[in-house]
Parts: C-alpha cells; sequence; structure tokens
C-alpha cells in the first residue's frame, strides 16, 4: 500500500466509523424509548425497576456475542452494563416524574 491509497483507506475508513457512530447512538436512543415503555408496563405490574435476572441474561448474551466476534469480553460487558444503567437511570426519572 502506498502513501496515497493509506491516506485514502484512512479518510473512507472514518467516514465509515462516524456513520456507525450515528448508527449506534440512534439505537441507543431507540433503546431508551423502549426502557420508558417498559417502565410503565412495570408499574402497571407492581414491578421492581431492577431485574437482575434479566440483566444476567443481557451480560450472557454479550459475553457470547463477544466470543463470537473476538472482541474483548470485559470492555463489551462494561458497555451493556452502562447501557443498562443508562435504561435504569432513565426509568427511575420517569417513574418519579409521574
Amino acid at each position: 500500500m502506498d502513501e496515497y491509497r493509506a491516506r485514502e483507506v484512512l479518510r473512507r475508513s472514518r467516514q465509515k466509523i462516524d456513520g456507525i457512530d450515528r448508527d449506534i447512538l440512534d439505537l441507543i436512543a431507540s433503546r431508551i424509548a423502549l426502557a420508558r415503555e417498559i417502565a410503565e408496563a412495570k408499574e402497571v405490574l407492581g414491578m421492581e425497576i431492577l431485574d437482575p435476572e434479566r440483566e444476567l441474561q443481557i451480560i450472557e448474551r454479550t459475553r457470547k456475542i463477544a466470543r463470537e466476534n473476538g472482541i474483548d469480553e470485559n470492555k463489551l460487558i462494561e458497555l451493556m452494563k452502562i447501557l443498562m444503567d443508562l435504561s435504569k437511570t432513565e426509568q427511575k426519572e420517569m417513574l418519579r416524574r409521574q
């Protein structure tokens, strides 16, 4: 690969990453919207926000996906825990406002 080709690969790859980042952020926003719906359903059903069994399922699924794709398992689990915390915080806030 020559210098010109390397710069082109770098530019094009960064553009693709920017698009993927936007998709990821849009998906996170969709996940939060669903968390709000879940909070409403949990309130009607008299359920707690925290669901350790569900969280364990998510962690195990994340672990499997990380292994299948050769991604650092601990880092991917850490990311999912952040997303779950974000969802729980949003659910608590939503219920507090009602």
